[in-house]
């Protein structure tokens, strides 16, 4: 079997694959193709990107696709198979109003006029791999960038209007406040990746549409999560999520 019939299996039946040493994929192309063959083996549409840049990448842009099956309704439920884990990200992201087209170089401005909505939202990090550290980061792209599930909350339409760093975080877990916080972004400008990648579009899944969300990385700490919980968060001005984490 291939490296996409493997991961197609596992979220298929909801399990896990023990990642051999050389079982590819052997760059980054080979990553897409296999994001997208798994795409077609499960059945799943795209409704999103997880965006960011390439460890070591030079700016060169990186996503994960957010399959329709993993995204949730705000204030709905995951529910975690047997064995797994999640890490909680909460993260700005944006809904697009448009598709954004293959070959033109796209500025943060260019999203912006794009954009119809900028979101609160909350990303469920996982794998589906036995052993986390065992894939090389190829391989861990194929696996849609470690994108298990993704919620997107409420926002605002006014989107250049919108402080995209330096905003309140606020996030709850079962009803206690465990971060309160300044939110700021590794790079600085959250669309920095999402700018990056429209530009260059690797994928082999048609890229940027309308009504995609693109979420852009983690705004607080790691929370690695095994078990029940219940999530809310909130990014001021902007708006609220909320998520049920279920075994």
């Amino acid at each position: 079997m291939t490296l996409a019939d493997n991961l197609a299996n596992a979220r298929l039946t909801r399990s896990f694959h023990a990642y051999q040493a050389g079982e590819g994929p052997a760059d980054r192309a080979g990553a897409y193709a296999i994001q997208a063959q798994v795409a077609k083996l499960t059945g799943n549409g795209v409704a999103g990107w997880k965006t960011g840049f390439a460890p070591q990448g030079q700016g060169i842009a990186i996503a994960g696709p957010l399959f329709s099956g993993d995204t949730r309704p705000n204030g709905g439920a995951y529910r975690l198979a047997k064995g797994a884990w999640v890490i909680v990200e909460v993260e700005l992201a944006i809904r697009l109003a448009r598709d954004l087209p293959k070959g033109p170089v796209y500025s943060i401005g260019d999203i912006l006029d794009a954009t119809d909505e900028v979101l609160t939202a909350i990303e469920l990090v996982g794998t589906r791999y036995a052993d986390f550290d065992a894939p090389l980061f190829e391989a861990k792209l194929a696996d849609n960038l470690n994108n298990a599930g993704f919620v997107a909350g409420s926002g605002r339409r006014d989107v250049r209007a919108v402080a995209r760093s330096g905003m309140a975080l606020k996030l709850w877990r079962d009803g206690a406040l465990i971060a309160d916080h300044e939110a700021r972004h590794n790079d600085g400008e959250p669309l920095l990746a999402v700018a990056a990648f429209a530009s260059q579009q690797p994928d082999h899944l048609g890229g940027l549409k309308a009504g995609h969300y693109v979420t852009t990385g983690s705004l607080n700490k790691l929370l690695k999560i095994d078990g029940p919980a219940e999530f809310k968060a909130e990014l001021g001005g902007i708006g609220n999520v909320s998520l049920r984490i279920e075994i």
